[in-house]
């Protein structure tokens, strides 16, 4: 049982740490901007928190494939897992009844090494089912909450309320157009 084999999950934990690093760096931007809110008291941090939960929901809709497949995988493990208890459970059946049988010391030295490895698979997948679970865990007030309303329209109205220096002009098309049909 005991081999080299390539790790299939790697590519997953990869994706899945910096998920987790993301959506950490946002909750820590929230968290901050809550902090100076109910220090300072004034509208426009609770305009700036409210933007940034609408960055996190923007994310979230960004990475919803990605969370999707994550739940797919989750759900996969989890048959494993399930799967992997079951060998467990056998293999620990088979190691009680060789103790007793003499002449099986051999085997029940490689029964002993099969159940502890099979028990570091379970230990390894309920780690990174557990890292899965407390990623939707801590997404889920932006996914189902009352997020979801803050469309367009109050993001433009936290704009508004922005200074008006700290957004370039940007040209508008209609004075683009008549500027190329002028230089003909």
């Amino acid at each position: 049982m005991r081999e080299t084999v390539f790790d299939e999950s790697y590519n997953v934990r990869e994706v899945l740490d910096d998920v987790i690093e993301r959506v950490a760096l946002r909750e820590k931007l929230l968290g901050t901007a809550k902090q100076f809110a109910e220090k300072k008291r004034e509208e426009k941090f609770t305009l700036a928190i409210r933007q940034f939960e609408g960055l996190m929901v923007d994310f979230l809709r960004l990475y919803q494939p990605i969370l999707e497949r994550l739940r797919s995988y989750r759900e996969a493990m989890q048959k494993e897992i399930t799967s992997l208890r079951s060998s467990l459970a056998t293999v620990n059946g088979m190691l009680e009844v060789s103790k007793g049988i003499e002449g099986l010391a051999p085997r029940v030295q490689q029964l002993e090494a099969d159940g502890q490895e099979l028990d570091g698979r379970i230990n390894e997948k309920m780690k990174m089912a557990n890292k899965i679970d407390d990623l939707f865990n801590r997404v889920r007030p932006f996914q189902t909450g009352g997020q979801g309303q803050m469309g367009r329209d109050s993001l433009s109205d936290v704009l508004s309320g922005m200074p008006k220096d700290l957004f370039p002009d940007t040209p508008e098309p209609a004075k683009e157009v008549t500027r190329k049909a002028g230089s003909r």
